[in-house]
């Protein structure tokens, strides 16, 4: 069991032989899912700790017209919704569906309880991984806020661009992930990007993208 874990960034810095003394005291098990089959429904209580150890899973949204909105893949090693198992509201957010065969372990809340009292890393790995999951559903939230698929791109782009430190960026995501990210289709998602290329505000290449307006862009989101 503790080869599947000692990889996950929740036991980061634990050494293989605390990590199976730990594991050995608290109660959890095992399971496995085929393609299409659901692990989690939204709304449905969080009271485990699922960390997926092989294979990759969708999260999906249900709107109030029933109709599924892909929020993000999750894959091997990763926990689920690990910012979902405390408070008073601690249901999952998401429809979590397996993309492939797909094994999980599965923590009741009250080992997670232990393994906190038991091991301050883990309890320090877990509570940055949480303020990490809030970053990013903040970040989200911040892209959503936005009206248009090209204030959008160019909120990205510019936050890109002050990683980078260059107007000549490289995208982190795949123009699929990147729709998904912004919740638009990935053909809008060209087209704009193809729009904003006939303008003369950025010149794309795949996952190069030179920004060459930048006080325009800068402008887009004020």
């Amino acid at each position: 069991m503790t080869p599947a874990l000692i990889n996950n960034p929740l036991f980061r810095g634990i050494t293989p032989e605390k990590l199976s003394a730990n594991l050995e005291e608290i109660s959890f098990h095992t399971r496995s899912y085929k393609k299409g089959e659901i692990l989690a429904r939204q709304g449905d209580v969080c009271n485990r700790l699922m960390i997926l150890t092989k294979g990759s899973v969708r999260g999906e949204m249900i709107d109030y017209s029933g109709r599924l909105i892909k929020v993000e893949d999750i894959a091997a090693p990763r926990a689920l919704a690990p910012l979902f198992l405390f408070g008073e509201e601690n249901r999952f957010p998401v429809e979590v569906t397996a993309n492939e065969l797909t094994e999980v372990i599965e923590i009741p809340k009250s080992s997670v309880l232990e393994l906190f009292r038991k091991n301050e890393q883990f309890l320090e790995n877990y509570m940055n991984l949480s303020a990490n999951y809030a970053r990013t559903l903040s970040d989200k939230l911040f892209f959503m806020s936005f009206k248009t698929i090209r204030q959008k791109i160019a909120s990205y782009l510019l936050r890109l661009h002050k990683q980078q430190q260059q107007l000549q960026i490289t995208l982190d995501r795949s123009q699929q992930e990147l729709s998904d990210y912004f919740g638009v289709s990935r053909p809008s998602l060209a087209r704009e990007l193809s729009h904003m290329q006939d303008d003369g505000l950025i010149t794309a290449d795949r996952k190069q993208i030179t920004i060459l307006q930048k006080e325009q862009l800068v402008r887009l989101i004020q």
